[in-house]
């Protein structure tokens, strides 16, 4: 494809909108020295999981690409009668329960909930709320990570993590997530992030960090070499769990028969989706005065 290319740098980059709404964030490296060691470490646990878990073909051949991943977390959706925690086999179980009290995976967590929290606290704060509230009332559900504000994670653990140009309809449309990239890739010549809808085609280097609206933006992955590693560390949130908050707690449908007001409101508002949207991304200009409304 043709397109306007960027390169990776190790401090941050802001992608706006004509608006000068941040629409994405190429977030950069922590600026220490164990970075480095960090993202080796949570490599190596990813690739310890590869080798252990057992996979189904749904898997390792879906609509994102040809490779094998895995999610872990909290969910709604799909015909789920409220949320719940993503279910595996209990090798699968164990083998996540280890990478997430991985260290490594932890810090990685951390780093990309930070960055949404300083580049889109007003969605930081929608993620934050949701996820305050879901504890409250469903206390019997398991969290990923005490440091991040994410619902969701999925590893897409390689060895050749390329992804087909999809996007992410189950999250949050006005929300963000966040993609580490991992491995030992060349990414002068490949791993590169393509925004189709933008045009923009991005040298995404392992260790490094990016957030987008995976729900809206059009995204996929240029190959690497056939001697290469490519793994990747997402976090997420499902829309369908912060639907499920505003309606009460509720269906949908439990909503549609007990609150027709309330649905009919809320199909209103789907119609304005777009315009609805644009208001979660923050004015880079104001980003000072969002963090300080929206951050304790």
């Amino acid at each position: 494809m043709q397109g306007y290319g960027l390169t990776y740098g190790r401090s941050p980059q802001t992608l706006l909108d004509k608006n000068g709404r941040v629409i994405g964030v190429l977030a950069g490296q922590p600026r220490d020295d164990d970075w480095e060691l960090t993202i080796s470490q949570a490599c190596a646990a990813m690739e310890n999981a590869r080798e252990r878990c057992a996979f189904k073909l749904s898997d390792t051949h879906h609509r994102r690409g040809l490779y094998p991943c895995i999610a872990v977390g909290v969910s709604y959706g799909g015909g789920q009668q409220e949320p719940s925690n993503l279910q595996h086999s209990k090798t699968n179980q164990q083998e996540l329960r280890t990478l997430l009290s991985e260290p490594a995976i932890k810090r990685l967590a951390g780093f990309g909930s930070s960055i949404l929290c300083h580049y889109a606290p007003k969605v930081h704060k929608v993620y934050s709320n949701t996820k305050a509230s879901l504890k409250d009332m469903h206390p019997h559900l398991e969290w990923n990570f005490h440091n991040s504000v994410f619902a969701a994670t999925t590893f897409n653990l390689g060895p050749s993590t390329v992804t087909f140009d999809h996007t992410d309809n189950g999250n949050f449309a006005s929300g963000m997530c966040s993609i580490t990239a991992l491995g030992n890739f060349n990414p002068t010549n490949g791993g590169h992030l393509i925004l189709f809808d933008l045009g923009l085609i991005i040298q995404f280097p392992p260790g490094a960090t990016i957030l987008i609206p995976s729900a809206i933006l059009r995204h996929g992955n240029i190959s690497i070499a056939p001697l290469e590693k490519r793994l990747s560390f997402t976090q997420y949130f499902a829309g369908g769990l912060i639907r499920w908050v505003d309606y009460g707690f509720r269906t949908e449908k439990a909503v549609k028969q007990q609150s027709p007001e309330a649905w009919h409101a809320a199909q209103l508002q789907r119609q304005t989706r777009v315009e609805e949207a644009a208001v979660y991304f923050s004015i880079f200009k104001e980003l000072g005065k969002d963090c300080s409304e929206y951050i304790p």
